[in-house]
């Protein structure tokens, strides 16, 4: 099989690539290795406004109909983040945002996608490159002219091209509950969440329950830690899911040949809040555009490296350096709550949005 663009990955960072690619007319295939597009939910489903998206990353480009959802897909939208510290410390935050289903939200982008003429092949897992031209796939050979590789934290087509990998992942366990919950999104520090924290984020008829954690700070299992966290706070479950994201900032390189990488495979993640959503998708169709001008002959890759760095760099840099001070005190809940008394509620505000702490870090 021949195709012009082979796009590795049908999450938001692979469909909005797809969907740029196939607008500007050129042939795209996507491949996941998935039965089924958003499925398993692999994390909290929570969206900030587009509003609270361009306080983050204000050298970002218009959105325009990026982040068009279906009123039928935002399951709930919220007004406020309340942050639960150790030992009964809080803050509460001005916050807009959503909480989608994640499973119908990603059906929707790759639609728009396939709109635009790209083609899915699902159940279908990348292997390796056997050149640089050509994909060793569950389904055979891939010939391509370029490759994109949105497959994940733990991409395979990150380790085929040799690039350097995020030097931190958080693994995450996520599960749902019935009930009725407030228009408040709560986050949990300290030793339920070992390095990372618990959330309750409220959907419809319902809320999004889980943690992410680093393991050098965990001796128990992600689902003990979970199954306390419930239990504190009363609240039953269902099925659980797991995955990963990761923590220390954007990769060194995400280009290389005839390759890009986006999303979670590029690093392009909030660390201070796992964010990762909005920032692939943004990634996405960066990566679109610049792929459909380097195959009219009116741009280089290179241009997809200059560009989501001038957009979105800075602020990620941020949040990175942040988590790593934050890791200092996450060993205790008592040095955990000396660091968020200091910091009060401006500065951990600062962090949640990306920001310098106190203007000077």
């Amino acid at each position: 099989m021949k195709v012009e663009v082979l796009v590795v990955g049908a999450g938001p960072a692979g469909s909005c690539a797809a969907r740029e690619i196939a607008k500007a007319g050129f042939e795209v295939l996507a491949l996941d290795r998935r039965a089924e597009i958003g499925y398993p939910v692999q994390c909290g489903e929570f969206l900030p406004t587009p509003e609270e998206l361009r306080k983050i990353f204000p050298q970002s480009e218009e959105y325009g109909d990026l982040f068009d959802t279906e009123p039928e897909i935002v399951e709930r939208e919220t007004n406020e983040i309340e942050i639960n510290g150790p030992r009964g410390l809080k803050y509460s935050l001005n916050f807009q945002g959503m909480t989608i289903d994640r499973r119908r939200f990603d059906k929707s982008l790759w639609q728009r996608a396939e709109k635009a003429g790209a083609r899915l092949m699902t159940g279908v897992e990348f292997l390796r490159l056997s050149s640089s031209n050509c994909a060793e796939t569950t389904a055979g050979e891939i010939e391509f002219k370029l490759l994109v590789g949105a497959d994940g934290p733990l991409s395979k087509i990150r380790k085929s091209l040799g690039l350097e990998g995020p030097k931190a992942i958080s693994q995450a366990i996520t599960t749902q509950t019935r009930g009725e919950w407030d228009n408040l999104v709560r986050m949990y520090f300290g030793s339920i969440a070992p390095g990372g924290y618990a959330w309750i984020i409220p959907k419809r008829g319902g809320a999004n329950i889980g943690l992410g954690i680093q393991r050098k700070f965990v001796k128990g299992s992600l689902s003990t830690l979970l199954q306390r966290f419930l239990e504190e706070n009363r609240i039953s479950s269902g099925e659980t899911t797991y995955g990963q994201v990761p923590i220390s900032g954007p990769i060194p390189r995400t280009t290389k040949g005839n390759a890009i990488l986006v999303g979670d495979a590029a690093g392009q993640v909030m660390a201070t809040n796992g964010g990762g959503i909005p920032i692939a998708m943004i990634c996405g169709r960066i990566c679109g555009r610049c792929i459909a001008g380097t195959l009219r002959g009116s741009g280089a890759l290179s241009d997809y490296e200059r560009e989501w760095r001038r957009q979105l760099l800075t602020p990620l840099r941020n949040a990175a350096r942040t988590k790593a001070i934050a890791d200092l005190f996450f060993p205790t809940d008592r040095r955990l709550k000396f660091a968020m008394n200091v910091l009060g509620s401006g500065g951990i505000e600062r962090a949640i949005l990306c920001k310098r702490l106190f203007h000077l870090l």
